[in-house]
């Protein structure tokens, strides 16, 4: 057997609290966002994850406490994570940018693993992951100029890492701003994926997910987090079908996460044996 050499590097964009962790450094800081860096600088696995609760319409409970767990998953299997927590439109747009810079600054192999958990929505077929500021956010089309397009997202992965890129988005909340409530597309679309690209989502094509309002984190999340507990040298299909199937199970089939790939070979977070 051979065994597959980890020289990915992971871009994850997740969802964080507002209380700083020790021992990570700080790059912005107010009193309600944080963006801070954690992990080995030097590592060649790089993640994003970004986390809005403090939203100024529909607050969420979970993702705070989504983001805290898997930056500090990240971190325990090697990655150097930039971490923004509540941020708005602005901020992302830096979070994103810094994320990119790094990305460029990675060898040919690498691999990027995006995670959002948030608010997200869609508009013209293109999902948008929605910053804290969304009281300002009246119609879809404003997510055009207030909101991260997730399509273009990708695409700024894909230039700046020509290995893997992964994208993973708990972002499909119900009522995601003020002029949500009617006459809107329900959660987010399928998206045209590049060659090397993984795009994992928390429920079907035009469903919300929900904010587990009774637990810690969010449901797709907390087994997400489970199950790369011991990720290390299953493929990463086999990984995310564990935690679809759960999350479907668990749900009484109400939420049903799913999946799209174009890998170019097989992936292990630890190397496939």
């Amino acid at each position: 057997m051979v065994k597959q050499t980890l020289k990915w590097v992971f871009l994850i964009f997740f969802v964080a609290g507002c209380i700083p962790d020790p021992g990570g450094k700080s790059i912005f800081n107010s009193e309600m966002s944080e963006i801070r860096e954690y992990g080995d600088s030097n590592s060649t696995l790089k993640a994003l994850v970004i986390g809005n609760s403090f939203y100024e319409y529909q607050q969420l409970k979970n993702p705070m406490n989504d983001a805290r767990a898997m930056s500090n998953q990240l971190v325990a299997m090697g990655f150097h994570v930039i971490r923004a927590m509540n941020v708005d439109y602005e901020n992302m747009r830096k979070a994103v940018k810094k994320f990119g810079k790094h990305l460029s600054q990675t060898s040919y192999g690498s691999v990027g693993l995006l995670y959002f958990s948030g608010h997200g929505a869609q508009v013209a077929g293109r999902n948008f992951l929605i910053p804290t500021n969304n009281g300002k956010i009246w119609q879809a089309e404003n997510l055009k100029t207030m909101a991260i397009d997730a399509q273009n997202t990708l695409a700024m992965m894909k230039e700046n890492n020509k290995g893997m890129n992964f994208l993973i988005l708990d972002a499909c909340r119900d009522n995601p701003y003020k002029g949500s409530e009617k006459n809107v597309i329900r959660g987010l679309t399928r998206m045209k994926k590049p060659m090397g690209a993984f795009i994992g989502y928390a429920t079907a094509s035009g469903k919300t997910a929900t904010d587990s309002p009774n637990d810690d984190h969010g449901i797709y999340t907390k087994y997400l987090l489970k199950a790369l507990k011991t990720a290390q040298h299953k493929r990463i299909e086999d990984v995310f079908m564990e935690v679809e199937n759960t999350v479907f199970k668990e749900t009484n089939e109400e939420q049903e996460p799913w999946h799209e790939a174009s890998l170019r070979m097989p992936f292990c977070f630890g190397g496939c044996l």
